[in-house]
């Protein structure tokens, strides 16, 4: 079973699906879908399409009522790579030393072949779903998903109401925050929000020999060092980071065990134990900020009359955007910045163990990786999930894939890549999981 998914992934691969303004000859989206078509036509013959913009909902009908419909998102496009300083070309799909290269093997063309394989052989062997099942194919994900909003309402007037979204989100990989050494299988409950922040300076212009003491520039210059040492943010663990530790404290086999345990209910201020054990720490602790373009100026020797940064915040559950951006334009008005929320979305809601979809895919994995650990954690990117949030009580945010360190590093960078065998083993899962607990 599954023998020539290596093969199938490779095809995908080998179909640029870039996102984005000024990526129009590498948007082959169509082309993508009709690959799509091509090599699981058991799916595409059984399911109800309906065509979202550029992106698609499938519907495979119930063949009894075992509950609510469940949903699997996942996006068919992909980000930009540039192939100067990539092993393999990024959408050559080669295949070698048992991996598929090329971007998107792991976000998430390689989740999706995983995926649709199964269902694939699943209707191949006769199978019918017990429940209703919906497939969301996004078009636009890595660009903010403004074609899933679209989706979302065409179900919410249908009145569709799912018992648990499927997205991505979560893998399988190995010593995960430097807290747990061996593999593991992330469930992620929950994904902090992210919001786009502009600090714009400006400033009396002129000539760069006659330079002013609180120029546009110096004046975000000051406010950036104030963000870097002063925290002005809440710092606190939300209740699903530490579901998360106490989670790893029970399954590591560690000599940390113990101090991850005590970490978890920590409650002192700055948390010194948590950062002496994680050193991901600041992530798990509330809001972050990340300063990441910067523009101003026209020439060497002249001094702008306007500097504008930009910086991307994200949000947990223990601070929200009010709260943030309130903060942000009390300080920038004291360094005689204007500062303006220019785009993002809030933190969702964290999610708990207990619900169907999770036991379900728990299940599903540990038939499929005896012994591994399931472990819940609060994601930090961004999914298309959260566009379903009003259809649903439960978004579990994990692919089944194992990625190694290095290839979990290739995801959004250079020399992405999969192995054959972990895209195979997700299938399965997949498998598994679609036939036996849904």
């Amino acid at each position: 079973m599954f023998e020539q998914i290596g093969t199938v992934l490779s095809e995908m691969i080998r179909i640029p699906t870039v996102s984005g303004a000024g990526n129009e000859e590498q948007y082959r989206i169509g082309e993508y879908r009709e690959c799509l078509r091509k090599n699981f036509p058991e799916l595409f013959a059984a399911a109800k399409e309906y065509p979202i913009g550029e992106a698609r909902l499938l519907k495979l009908t119930a063949a009894g009522r075992a509950g609510r419909p469940v949903l699997f998102t996942g996006h068919m496009d992909v980000v930009p790579a540039d192939g100067s300083t990539w092993i393999q070309e990024p959408f050559s799909g080669k295949i070698e030393d048992g991996c598929v290269w090329g971007r998107g093997s792991q976000d998430m063309k390689g989740p999706q072949c995983a995926l649709l394989s199964a269902v694939n052989e699943l209707l191949k062997e006769g199978w019918r779903p017990e429940r209703e099942i919906w497939f969301y194919l996004s078009c636009d994900e890595e660009t903010g998903g403004q074609t899933t909003e679209r989706a979302a309402d065409f179900l919410k007037e249908r009145g569709v109401q799912f018992e648990t979204v499927f997205d991505e989100g979560g893998t399988i990989c190995e010593n995960f925050m430097g807290l747990l050494p061996e593999r593991a299988a992330m469930f992620g409950i929950a994904e902090k929000g992210s919001f786009e922040y502009r600090f714009t300076a400006y400033g009396r212009g002129g000539h760069a020999a006659n330079p002013p003491k609180d120029s546009a520039i110096v004046r975000l210059a000051e406010l950036v060092t104030e963000l870097e040492e002063t925290d002005i943010f809440v710092r606190r663990l939300s209740e699903g980071n530490r579901m998360m530790l106490r989670e790893i404290a029970r399954s590591a086999e560690t000599e940390e065990s113990c101090r991850i345990a005590l970490a978890a209910e920590e409650q002192e201020a700055g948390y010194p134990l948590l950062h002496e054990i994680c050193p991901e720490a600041d992530q798990l602790l509330g809001t972050t900020i990340a300063f990441t373009m910067i523009e101003g100026g026209s020439a060497f020797n002249v001094m702008p009359k306007k500097a504008v940064l930009t910086a991307n915040v994200r949000v947990s559950s223990v601070e929200g955007e009010k709260e943030v951006t309130e903060k942000l334009k009390a300080l920038a008005a004291r360094h005689d910045i204007v500062c303006e929320l220019t785009g993002g979305r809030d933190a969702a809601p964290e999610g708990g163990v207990d619900g169907n979809g999770y036991q379900a895919m728990k299940a599903s994995v540990e038939a499929v990786y005896p012994g591994l650990k399931v472990i819940p954690f609060v994601l930090a990117g961004g999914t298309d999930s959260r566009h379903f949030l009003e259809l649903t009580d439960e978004v579990l945010r994990f692919s089944p894939m194992y990625a190694a360190p290095h290839q979990g590093r290739g995801v959004h960078g250079e020399n992405e890549s999969a192995y054959i065998s972990a895209v195979a083993d997700a299938a399965r899962c997949y498998y598994t999981l679609l036939k036996e607990h849904l």
